[in-house]
């Protein structure tokens, strides 16, 4: 079968593979070879593969996914098996840590809980693919990943910041450190209580019920049964335009909890990422959620807090102490297949 050509004169061939995790999808390939049609052999950057992302990335005249995700074999970091850049669809470069992803280049034949060391923009990610979990399904190409997403930091105003030592949100931080009250100036929304984490980029955490008690937000929010179907997209786009003195805010998520989720150490969010709009799962995301979820008391730090969003379920660690967090949720592939662009 001849590859698909979206372009009449097209510049680039690339072999890629489409992949998801909880319903957040991928368009992978490896950057050092994408082949120019025009016979350049000089070295692929992320700057010329990003002018080329919103036609790989457009649902009805590419491929279609939220983000790219380049593999580099050549990590300036040698202890790294390699490195991986992400590009949101609207072209932008990223500078988040995603895992969901990371079985496209994972040796799955060496045994379980293997660890493999991968270079971001964000810094070293340690990844274990988890062989013998039993959410694992061979049969339709889904195997559960954990992740080493770092630890959690404080989002600060600029005026605070020191870029060489980041600061650490712990159990211990004082609640001003991450609990802020945003003016918001919409008829059903005044203002937002948000608790602002940082887990390789900014995550802005929103409590549904708390801001509802607080009168900020309309009581029609708070209906469980709708809370797939509220407007959260005009919110989050204020937040995300006004970084409120932060360096920035790339993901907004909305949380809400039902008493069983209570007892099943469980939140439900949506969230709404920079440069993607709102996206089925986001990995940074969960994580984020669940650090709130623990210093706002919704979740027990003392086990494993399922974050469900729209694509699925993830499963986030974070020890409150040292503040590591670990992300296990599944990578699946959906297809291989080759484009001219």
């Amino acid at each position: 079968m001849e590859p698909i050509s979206i372009e009449n004169k097209p510049l680039y061939k690339i072999n890629f593979t489409k992949m998801q995790g909880a319903g957040n999808d991928f368009v992978v390939f490896e950057k050092n070879k994408v082949e120019r049609l025009n016979g350049d052999q000089s070295i692929m950057t992320y700057e010329e593969i990003s002018k080329f992302t919103t036609k790989l990335s457009h649902r009805k005249l590419g491929i279609g996914c939220d983000q790219l995700i380049i593999i580099d074999d050549n990590p300036n970091d040698k202890n790294a098996a390699y490195g991986m850049g992400v590009i949101n669809c609207d072209g932008n470069i990223d500078n988040k840590v995603l895992s969901k992803n990371l079985k496209q280049q994972l040796n799955f034949d060496s045994g379980d809980n293997i660890e493999q060391i991968i270079e971001t923009k964000s810094g070293i990610v340690k990844t274990y693919p988890l062989l013998n979990h039993h959410l694992n399904n061979k049969d339709k190409d889904v195997i559960m990943v954990k992740v080493n997403m770092g630890t959690s930091k404080i989002s600060r105003l600029q005026s605070e910041i020191d870029c060489n030592t980041p600061k650490t949100l712990s159990i211990q931080s004082p609640i001003q450190s991450y609990m802020y009250t945003i003016d918001i100036g919409l008829p059903y929304c005044s203002k937002l209580e948000c608790v602002y984490v940082s887990v390789g980029v900014n995550q802005c955490v929103v409590f549904i019920d708390r801001n509802i008690e607080l009168g900020y937000l309309d009581s029609s929010y708070g209906d469980y049964s709708k809370f797939s179907t509220i407007n959260i997209q005009e919110i989050s786009d204020i937040i995300q335009r006004n970084a409120n003195g932060f360096i920035d805010i790339a993901n907004v998520e909305f949380v809400i909890q039902s008493p069983q989720d209570k007892l099943e150490n469980k939140v439900i969010s949506r969230v709404v990422e920079r440069g993607s709009g709102e996206t089925l799962a986001c990995g940074t995301g969960a994580c984020g959620v669940a650090v709130a979820s623990i210093l706002k008391g919704y979740c027990n730090e003392n086990t494993e807090s399922i974050v469900e969003m729209p694509g699925g379920k993830l499963l986030i660690q974070w020890d409150p102490i040292n503040s590591e967090i670990y992300k296990t949720g599944p990578a699946t592939t959906v297809f291989k297949s080759q484009i001219l662009i």
